[in-house]
């Protein structure tokens, strides 16, 4: 009962929020700063990423190495590239943007090849039969017939990216992540909960703003400005590459004592549980969730309140998930799923109900014409036209959560993440480096099962989709 007491005293002890003026203030510049890392890396990160990922969705010559090299970077955690940036820039902003940056540049290039790939053949075959060059088929077929799914992930990636850059300014980037950790390791919780409130409203407004963005593509133009901006602003200017060296280097050769060998597979297994029964959790409730969020199969009063009930799930990081609940639920795995489970339900919830408003309306309304109810036409219409799309999140944020549950097991939920955190506060880097490269290698392997098993759901999506046509 003790537990129980504790666990409940420390959640009440989050409110009432510190609404205060004077605190609302004093946060301004945590909040420009987050939001102009955020911008800044995500403009640099879609230039790099859709030249990428339309020349991979073409499958051009030396594809394979360069998918290896995006997967390689995406298999590194955020958190761990910022702790690299900030030993080779410093303290500030800057280390956290360029952080963001090569990050998202990777998973972005990754994502958009594989949607890139699912394209219908049709089209791109009669473009190529008028002699259109690869390029044009790419610019004038390809970019168009997935423009939708490219606004939607995007956008989905640019609030994943205001998360983590709490993330990554916790560690030394500055910013809601500063100030987060310093309220958290004062205990004071009233303060946390007004960082969280201020996380939810924000990624309400990028909803609002990705919704409208997916109607008048064009406006997506507006944020350039700004992040040409924010990167002029906030680019690091203390770059101290020797001392970056000379730290790297030290952590060659990666070593592990005996002893930790022998605990390595226990730690593994603790992480691997953690991302996908976490991410099966997610999945569970992203489904139904996700449909009544659907602004076409759900009646707007209901869409709109799940939405926001799925921007709190997805606004509050898998770390601040993993805080509370290693309150409530221990030290161990059990708090990790949880957090990986409600955070991504969030995430997946407003992906699927993406997916579904982007299905072509032809089918739908045939079927529909035919008297058939909503739950029918989300049946047989909707659902098999989203299957591609739906795998291809939920096997993203298999990936995904291997990474997070390294992050989410440093703040006390086990596996890999805890013993790799450990090594770091005692600088044993050499120990550091190879837990890291152990990490990095489970979400390679990770990875490749999930290319193998999308290449057979999406020939199995577009039979379904032309048999539905």
């Amino acid at each position: 009962m003790s537990d129980w007491s504790n666990a409940w005293s420390t959640l009440v002890s989050f409110f009432p929020p510190d609404l205060s003026l004077t605190y609302l203030w004093a946060l301004r510049g945590p909040v420009l700063e987050s939001l102009g890392m955020t911008v800044g890396a995500m403009v640099l990160a879609y230039v790099l990423s859709l030249p990428i990922g339309l020349y991979l969705g073409m499958r051009g010559p030396g594809s394979r190495p360069i998918l290896w090299l995006l997967t390689s970077l995406r298999a590194i955690p955020d958190l761990t590239l910022a702790i690299f940036c900030v030993i080779a820039f410093g303290i500030g902003p800057g280390a956290g943007l360029l952080a963001l940056a090569i990050f998202y540049a990777a998973a972005l290039g990754k994502v958009l090849a594989d949607l890139f790939q699912t394209a219908a053949r049709g089209p791109m075959a009669a473009l190529r039969a008028t002699g259109a060059s690869r390029a044009q088929v790419a610019l004038y077929g390809l970019l168009p017939l997935k423009l939708s799914d490219v606004i939607t992930y995007g956008s989905y990636e640019f609030e994943c990216a205001v998360r983590s850059s709490v993330i990554v300014g916790a560690v030394g980037g500055g910013g809601l992540g500063a100030e987060l950790v310093g309220s958290l390791n004062a205990f004071d919780f009233q303060r946390s909960a007004t960082i969280v409130l201020i996380l939810v409203l924000m990624v309400a407004l990028i909803d609002f703003a990705a919704f409208h963005f997916r109607r008048r593509p064009r406006w997506v133009a507006i944020l350039i400005p700004f992040g040409a901006y924010a990167l002029y602003a906030l680019w690091p200017h203390n770059i101290t590459l020797v001392h970056a060296a000379h730290t790297i280097a030290g952590m060659f050769p990666p070593t592990l004592p005996a002893k930790a060998w022998a605990t390595l597979p226990t730690l593994l297994l603790e992480t691997v549980e953690m991302a996908v029964f976490g991410t099966l959790l997610a999945v569970a409730l992203a489904i139904p969730l996700g449909m009544l969020a659907a602004r076409n199969l759900t009646p707007f009063w209901l869409a709109i309140p799940v939405r926001r009930a799925l921007e709190v799930l997805r606004a509050i990081p898998e770390v601040v998930w993993g805080l509370i609940l290693v309150a409530i639920a221990g030290i161990g795995p059990v708090a990790g799923i949880w957090a990986l489970g409600l955070h991504s339900a969030g995430c997946l919830g407003r992906l699927f109900a993406e997916s579904f408003e982007n299905v072509p309306v032809a089918p739908v309304n045939a079927i529909a014409s035919t008297g058939a109810s909503r739950l029918s036409i989300a049946t047989y219409a909707t659902f098999p036209l989203a299957i591609g799309p739906l795998a291809i999140h939920g096997l993203f944020r298999l990936e995904w959560n291997m990474r997070q549950a390294t992050v989410v097991g440093m703040i006390g939920a086990g596996g890999i993440g805890q013993a790799l955190y450990e090594a770091q506060q005692l600088f044993f880097y050499p120990r550091m480096m190879a837990y890291l490269i152990i990490t990095w290698l489970v979400v390679l392997l990770v990875d490749a099962l999930s290319q193998h098993t999308r290449r057979r759901l999406d020939g199995a999506h577009l039979a379904i989709e032309e048999r539905v046509h």
